[in-house]
């Protein structure tokens, strides 16, 4: 008896312990279902539609399910109530790549917490990696290495040029434009996605329109898309439309238009007929797009001295021709105290402050190989910029100002020059001071100031000046934003860097360009609609940029997602202070892995780059 109870005991605990097999077994299978399981939120899916509740289940970097109450569970559930899902933000026009290079700045954290989750490099005509370096090249570093957003890369007109012809201002030869269409099909080759131009800037502004069109059809063939700075932004915006038209029609590649904007008080408004041109060629058939930032000023640096240079200076300045600075130090002056040494003593200085460090085969194969007026020119400009002995800091161009402000006759003139240039810039209403060592000036425009302290705009500006104020020209009209805003075909773009946090002076687009439009023209100005917002942020990208896998919270796309608390967005920069992160993304997911937790970045780095294949 006691034998048949023992024998009975043993296998009631062999069937309890594989039951309890089967249901741990079970358990597991059911952390298998999904990586990441959003439960309850609002979903934005990256049309025009609104919002609509459901849950998204992410597997293997991929969104597997959308819709309400899935079943299953997931290494990692959210709980989305409260909170908005979107696709992933993608970033048209960004220059990130500058810091991105460097390790310190490869997770681009500044723009994770914006929301972005790719990015567009290489642009104004500045490919994405160094002149000294291939595609390729950097494309293995950070696919070994790790990045914080996904990446796609340009090769940059200027770029190309200046590898062939260096900064001469003329047409290439027919041999030259050889080796440069050939540098174009290599970099495509490698998977880069298209060519930039930047066409007001030197060596690309020296380029005419036949040279780019003949570039752009080396891009053609791979599905690459041109993407511009163009020509003019202010009294001029309409012929340089029309030129990044001419170039798409004659190439065959898509065009798309950088930064899409009229700058100059006595400008605003031409972006209609801006935008009429482009939807005339649009109804053609001729594929054209643009992006842009929402904000009234402009530049990486965007702040701007009160007083023209001409003004400051004492020096007659005429469009189009060179200015003599006898008695200040120019780069010419620079260059000459380098042109002494060897080439072999000028690499040796350059190793010692280039930020490429260490100096590569590569790079260093491209120092010997340049020219010797071009290595002497790179070398001067590294350790010696012209432009740190300039400005109120410097006390011989301070005095020698302050002695013309002692003559009435002269002072009278240089008042007049500082009006007709605050007025023509953008009035004094929108010259804005932004660092000042008087904070409570701090925000405030020139016509405010000036009221302040019982002073002429002038004079105000000459005061701010000599104070070593820092201030910011608002040099595009609201109502210009918002109409470009509202368009179907134009996408977002930050025109961003990815600097050190805290260290220098940078556009606040850096920090907040994504959020910021969601907040101040959808949710607070009402001028267009959340919908709208995230469509110019995602989907409408990834179709400008031909990316069927990403840009919408769909079954089977890649899993970029964020999840974001639209009631409680924080964008902290100021043009006082514009380091600082904005707040309102909860959580980040970048091909299918959690970047951001709870707000906060978890270290990884799951950015891929984005190879363009050639088409079959």
């Amino acid at each position: 008896m006691k034998n048949k109870i023992f024998r009975l005991s043993i296998l009631l605990f062999l069937g309890l312990f594989f039951l309890a097999g089967l249901n741990f077994s079970a358990q597991k299978g059911k952390l298998l279902n999904y990586d990441v399981l959003i439960k309850n939120a609002s979903v934005f899916d990256g049309s025009l539609k609104p919002p609509f509740k459901a849950d998204v289940a992410v597997k293997d970097g991929m969104i597997v399910k959308v819709g309400k109450s899935i079943k299953g569970s997931a290494a990692k559930v959210i709980n989305g109530k409260g909170l908005y899902v979107t696709p992933g933000f993608i970033d048209l026009h960004t220059h990130v790549d500058r810091g991105m290079y460097f390790a310190e700045n490869r997770a681009c954290l500044n723009y994770l917490k914006q929301g972005v989750t790719t990015v567009i490099v290489g642009q104004c005509g500045t490919s994405a990696w160094p002149i000294f370096e291939k595609a390729e090249d950097l494309m293995k570093v950070w696919s070994e290495e790790g990045i914080g957003p996904n990446a796609a890369l340009l090769i940059g007109h200027g770029r190309v040029r200046q590898i062939v012809m260096g900064m001469e201002e003329r047409e290439p030869t027919a041999e030259e434009l050889e080796k440069m269409k050939a540098l174009v099909k290599e970099a495509m080759e490698q998977g880069a996605y298209g060519l930039s131009t930047g066409l007001i800037y030197r060596p690309g502004s020296f380029g005419k329109t036949d040279e780019v069109i003949e570039l752009v059809k080396v891009i053609a063939p791979y599905g690459g898309i041109y993407h511009t700075h163009v020509r003019n932004e202010r009294d001029k915006l309409l012929e340089a439309i029309k030129e990044a038209i001419e170039i798409s029609d004659k190439s065959g590649a898509p065009a798309h238009i950088s930064h899409f904007k009229v700058m100059g008080k006595s400008n605003w408004g031409l972006v209609k007929e801006a935008c009429t041109i482009i939807e005339e060629a649009r109804a053609k058939g001729i594929k054209v797009t643009a992006d842009q930032y929402p904000y009234q000023f402009s530049n990486g640096y965007p702040y701007r001295s009160p007083i023209p240079r001409s003004a400051w200076l004492g020096i007659e300045e005429t469009e189009g021709t060179e200015r003599v600075e006898t008695e200040r130090l120019t780069s010419e002056d620079v260059e000459a105290i380098f042109n002494h040494l060897r080439d072999s003593q000028l690499i040796e200085l350059y190793k010692k402050v280039t930020p490429y460090y260490p100096v590569s085969k590569r790079h260093l194969q491209f120092l010997n190989e340049i020219p010797r007026n071009r290595l002497v020119r790179l070398v001067s400009r590294s350790l010696i910029s012209s432009g740190n002995f300039r400005g109120p800091g410097n006390t011989k161009e301070r005095n020698m100002f302050l002695a013309r402000m002692a003559n009435p006759e002269e002072a009278q003139k240089i008042r007049e020059q500082i009006r007709e240039h605050i007025d023509n810039v953008t009035g004094p209403e929108n010259f804005i001071v932004g660092i000042c060592v008087e904070k409570n000036l701090e925000g405030k425009s020139l016509k405010q100031v000036a009221a302040m302290k019982g002073k002429s705009v002038e004079d105000t500006a000459i005061a701010l000046e000599l104070m070593g104020a820092k201030c910011i020209p608002l040099q595009m009209g609201e109502e210009d934003i918002e109409y470009i805003m509202k368009k179907d075909y134009v996408g977002t773009g930050s025109d961003g860097t990815a600097p050190p946090y805290g260290i220098g002076l940078t556009h606040i687009r850096s920090y907040s360009t994504f959020l910021h439009k969601i907040k101040k023209y959808a949710l607070k100005r009402k001028s267009v609609s959340v919908s709208h917002v995230i469509r110019s942020q995602t989907s409408l990208p990834a179709k400008i940029m031909n990316w069927d896998d990403r840009g919408w919270i769909k079954n089977g796309y890649k899993a970029d997602i964020v999840v974001l608390d639209l009631n409680n967005i924080k964008t902290r920069t100021s043009i006082s202070n514009p380091h600082a992160y904005s707040e309102g993304v909860k959580y980040l997911l970048i091909n299918g892995e959690l970047v951001l937790d709870g707000g906060k970045w978890t270290g990884k780095l799951p950015g891929k780059v984005i190879k363009l294949k050639k088409l079959t």
